[in-house]
């Protein structure tokens, strides 16, 4: 049977969704300026011809960004295009959209994992889509709906929209399969929270570690886990049992250094004559068999050398939690940071967002539109423009038809039949 760690690297969440430090960065950086490409591209031709522009795009000085999209004509006949968000502030962003993904989930009462998997799949998009593009006041609940049914909860759209004050479906709808696609068709999250149910147990195995002790560090822990790996970027770096560990430790450092070490515990090969006494072979006399000792590629899994790196990686994911504890609820809905440091870049994307994506439901439309007319035109081209007419039936039996036959064919070719079926759909 495979191990845990086997089956989780065969994950999609590991395959494509694990990411180093750098990696990620880049990642980012990379998105940030393909955005502010195209986007400056449309803004562009929308100034040029007139169509207009994002509110606000107009008329707006000179900025120091780093992109050339942002600089002005030198004669000043035309209005400049916006600054542009910057990598950093995207994600300042996302995370903010992240903390009020969750509000909304506590107030639609969804489950812990609902919730977590909302969230992953959100931060997932916007790794490789730019919040500039896509409008994420929509894409989270988006993201909550998608979440629902990726959990195995199918909640009534109509129930959804009330909960949620909505109108209309195609708010929802139209985002949906642009999310499915963006996070590469991979909805699989695995979480943490089994882990810190089973970690709980283990270390109620041991007996000697008081039970008050070990739920409080348990509900502790939950609580991280709820919120702190949701508001970084821990799902992209580390496993969900490191990220148990980490919360665990933040909950009680003692009792996630002993579950490591009495995971990681090697007991060294007992000599020969130790074994060869009974209490050592388990028995009362010699007629038992003595179990074989560890071998050193035992020693190599759970020895000291890999305990102290698991230590430091849960070292790390420790201080990564340590930034968004529980309590910076608060926080992200304070409207003294909301107007000083969240207000800014909502004015600075309402300027700066692209005006041919922002409307999800005028976007579903145009690609439906642009995808049947891409339809008919493979259907008039496969069928040379127009319906075949009898003489070309001739190729498939390799040659020209002739004789009566023929000449009644053309004929009754000629002749249109009323459809029994009606008209044409």
């Amino acid at each position: 049977m495979a191990t845990e760690d086997a089956r989780y690297r065969e994950s999609s969440q590991f395959k494509q969704w694990s990411f180093s430090h750098s990696q990620l960065a880049a990642l980012r950086e990379d998105t940030n300026a393909k955005a502010v490409s195209s986007i400056s591209e449309r803004l562009s031709e929308r100034l040029v011809s007139g169509t207009g522009a994002p509110s606000g795009a107009t008329s707006l000085p000179p900025s120091n960004n780093a992109s050339n999209a942002n600089t002005p004509d030198p004669e000043g006949s035309s209005p400049s295009l916006p600054e542009f968000l910057t990598a950093a502030e995207e994600s300042t962003l996302v995370t903010f959209y992240v903390s009020e993904l969750l509000r909304a989930g506590d107030h639609a009462e969804f489950s812990d994992e609902i919730k977590a998997t909302a969230a992953v799949l959100f931060r997932r998009f916007y790794i490789t889509n730019s919040i500039m593009t896509y409008p994420p006041q929509e894409m989270l609940i988006v993201a909550l709906f998608f979440g629902c049914k990726a959990e195995g909860a199918f909640p009534r759209i109509s129930d959804f929209l009330k909960t949620f004050q909505r109108e209309h479906p195609e708010e929802i709808l139209a985002g949906e399969f642009l999310l499915f696609r963006g996070v590469r068709f991979s909805i699989d999250v695995k979480h943490p929270f089994r882990a810190l149910r089973g970690a709980a147990m283990e270390l109620r195995s041991l007996g000697d570690i008081d039970s008050k002790r070990i739920d409080d560090a348990e509900r502790r822990a939950r609580q991280i886990l709820r919120f702190s790996p949701l508001m970084t970027d821990a799902y992209f770096h580390y496993t969900p049992s490191q990220i148990m560990m980490a919360a665990l430790s933040l909950a009680d450092r003692g009792l996630a250094e002993r579950l490591i070490q009495a995971t990681f515990h090697y007991v060294q090969p007992q000599t020969e004559s130790e074994a060869n006494t009974p209490a050592a072979s388990g028995t009362s006399g010699g007629d038992g068999q003595r179990s074989k000792p560890p071998t050193e590629d035992q020693a190599t899994i759970v020895g000291s050398y890999i305990r102290d790196r698991v230590l430091g990686t849960v070292e790390a994911c420790r201080d990564l939690l340590h930034k968004e504890l529980p309590e910076r609820r608060e926080h992200w809905a304070d409207r003294k940071m909301y107007k000083a440091h969240i207000l800014p870049l909502r004015k600075k994307l309402n300027k700066c967002h692209d005006p041919d994506r922002w409307n999800l439901v005028e976007l579903q439309r145009q690609t439906r539109e642009q995808a049947a007319k891409k339809a008919d035109s493979d259907d008039e081209g496969a069928g040379g423009g127009g319906r075949k007419s009898v003489d070309d039936d001739a190729a498939v039996f390799g040659g020209d038809l002739s004789g009566p036959a023929a000449t009644k064919r053309r004929k009754v070719g000629q002749v249109k039949l009323e459809d029994p079926f009606g008209g044409a759909l």
